[in-house]
């Protein structure tokens, strides 16, 4: 047994076309030779992803292997299956284009890297919207050379081993037979070409990396863990810029404001003559503000008022959630000698204690 392909896509056997797509899709993305240069066990089971979503997403191939018992070496097709010009670059092309800096037949393109920033924010600046400060490293393209890595008045040459294209095929013996794969090059490093006199900036890297200070906006409703994409403001490419990708850190709760995905939530306490009599205040609830709250006569502990509509905006479907006060009784830590005469005539009053006998209370009424 060589490998399992349902196990190099992280699916079951009885997993649906569109499940497989989705599971080849993020183990591409993870593995691409793109993100990992130079790592020829990546690049390794790059291809065997590949070579797993080809079988399996055909059925003829998917029926064959799933009655050889399911391995890669014993899957039933003989030597001969992807010869010629057959490149597993093309089902990852199907997926994401060529935009994911790769050409497929043709010259690797050179799209920037992304860019990924934890933004901490406060929670107030999360529920009414705001702005913060981040300070990331942001690679540009050379401003002397342009991008070419050469010194001014020289010109880079055409990388011998691929003929200046930045990809070279590859052939590789796999249970299929012979398969012929276009890679990037790794003498020029895909760019096709060749760097004899270096710039001075860049040291023929072609690219510099600047500190970036920047405000970003803290979008009204945003919750925790959620990212927000901003194309293009990424490490920046000779044909085009990758993204940048804002990731929200918020605090669950400020001085007693809780939140629930739209909701707010403040626990309102409330003396157990309030809550027995009833009452109207004007409570200062943090963020939100002053609030005007009826306490009816006979409330109980855990009874809440719903404000709808004052809650935080939701995103991204529009709206705005509720502000949900729930009242809870404060019971007296300690007592002045008025208020124990009080609580006292009313346990007296309601024979508090007489229903077990003598219990804490019922030494009042010895």
């Amino acid at each position: 047994m060589a490998y399992e392909f349902y196990d190099l896509l992280g699916v079951g056997r009885d997993a649906s076309a569109e499940e497989l797509k989705k599971a080849y899709r993020k183990k591409a993305m993870e593995l691409h030779p793109d993100r990992h240069q130079g790592d020829k066990a990546k690049e390794a089971e790059f291809k065997k992803v590949n070579e797993a979503y080809a079988t399996l997403s055909d059925p003829q191939k998917k029926a064959a292997y799933d009655r050889s018992g399911g391995t890669a070496a014993d899957s039933g097709f003989p030597g001969g299956g992807f010869q010629g010009d057959f490149d597993f670059s093309d089902i990852f092309e199907s997926f994401f284009g060529g935009g994911f800096q790769s050409g497929g037949r043709g010259k690797r393109r050179e799209i920037g890297d992304d860019i990924e920033v934890r933004v901490k924010t406060t929670f107030e600046k999360a529920v009414k919207g705001g702005s913060e400060e981040v300070v990331y490293e942001r690679r540009h393209v050379c401003p002397d050379c342009a991008g070419t890595g050469s010194e001014k008045g020289r010109n880079p040459k055409a990388c011998p081993d691929c003929g200046g294209s930045g990809r070279v095929r590859q052939r590789m013996q796999t249970v299929f037979g012979v398969v012929e794969q276009a890679v990037s090059c790794h003498r020029c490093r895909g760019t096709g070409k060749i760097i004899e006199h270096p710039c001075q900036k860049c040291r023929g890297e072609r690219y510099v990396v600047f500190r970036t200070d920047r405000k970003v906006d803290v979008p009204a409703g945003i919750e925790d863990g959620m990212t927000v994409k901003i194309r293009a403001e990424g490490h920046e490419g000779i044909d085009g810029n990758g993204d940048l990708y804002l990731h929200f850190s918020v605090p669950e709760s400020e001085k007693g404001l809780h939140r629930d995905g739209a909701d707010l939530h403040f626990h309102l306490d409330l003396d157990p003559a309030e809550m027995a009599l009833g009452t109207v205040k004007k409570v200062a609830i943090p963020v939100v503000g002053e609030r005007e709250i009826e306490v009816k006569a006979g409330s109980q502990h855990g009874k809440s008022v719903r404000f709808r509509g004052e809650g935080a905006p939701k995103l991204p479907s529009g709206g705005k959630g509720d502000l949900i006060v729930t009242f809870q009784v404060k019971i007296p830590e300690k007592l002045t000698a008025k208020e124990r005469e009080f609580y006292e005539a009313i346990a007296k009053e309601k024979k508090l204690g007489e229903v077990h006998g003598k219990g804490i209370l019922g030494k009042l009424f010895d």
